[in-house]
């Protein structure tokens, strides 16, 4: 079995059963579920949605049933975002339950690439609480394919635990439940060369995030 369908299996079986909720955002309730997308999304943007210009395109990295994406989206509609995820389960979820939402759409990816994108297309990306679960070479994949998916002057922002000192020892590359953490530097050093870094947030053992924008 291939690498890639032992992740796309696991996050689909966990897309499928009832815990799904607490899988994503530790949050049973459905409706509670959601409504906690928007302060999730607050703390990506740093409380500053309204700098997505008006008419962008937005990427939500590991989307899951698009609790955050929702939160944006119906905040901001007068963007376009869109989520991907590598589960089936996830995107058919997301699907159904944000049917009424009629600036967000979901696809399924390949869970090491944004493949199904052609080149900068983007205005913003972002990932919040999903690299921190993944092996680091493939949150370096994602995080260099976020680089050519975004359009000039388009914005990347992403979220790691971080730690100050480095592990010593990551867990198994397919144990997808425990969490890689990341000092300062090892973060910063997964943003490729096409990007620059403008903004550095969090310290210590909380998330942390990088903001980086395309040359």
């Amino acid at each position: 079995m291939s690498d890639q369908k032992i992740m796309r299996d696991y996050w689909h079986k966990a897309g499928a059963g009832d815990k799904v909720n607490w899988h994503i955002a530790h949050i049973d309730d459905e409706e509670e579920f959601f409504a906690s997308g928007i302060k999730d999304v607050n703390k990506i943007f740093d409380n500053r949605i309204d700098t997505i210009k008006g008419g962008s395109t937005v990427l939500d990295i590991g989307c899951g049933k698009g609790r955050l994406a929702r939160a944006l989206a119906e905040v901001r509609p007068d963007v376009r975002i869109y989520g991907v995820d590598v589960a089936p389960s996830m995107i058919q979820s997301a699907m159904k339950v944000n049917s009424d939402i009629v600036n967000l759409s979901f696809c399924v990816g390949d869970g090491l690439s944004l493949s199904v994108f052609p080149n900068e297309v983007f205005d913003v990306v972002y990932s919040y609480i999903v690299f921190q679960h993944l092996p680091r070479h493939i949150t370096a994949q994602y995080i260099a394919d976020a680089a050519r998916v975004l359009k000039p002057k388009g914005r990347l922002i992403f979220q790691v635990q971080g730690n100050e000192q480095a592990m010593a020892i990551d867990p198994p590359w397919d144990n997808f439940r425990k969490i890689r953490y990341y000092t300062e530097e090892q973060a910063k050093a997964l943003v490729p060369a096409s990007l620059s870094i403008v903004r550095t947030r969090g310290k210590g053992e909380h998330d942390f995030f990088i903001e980086a924008i395309k040359s």
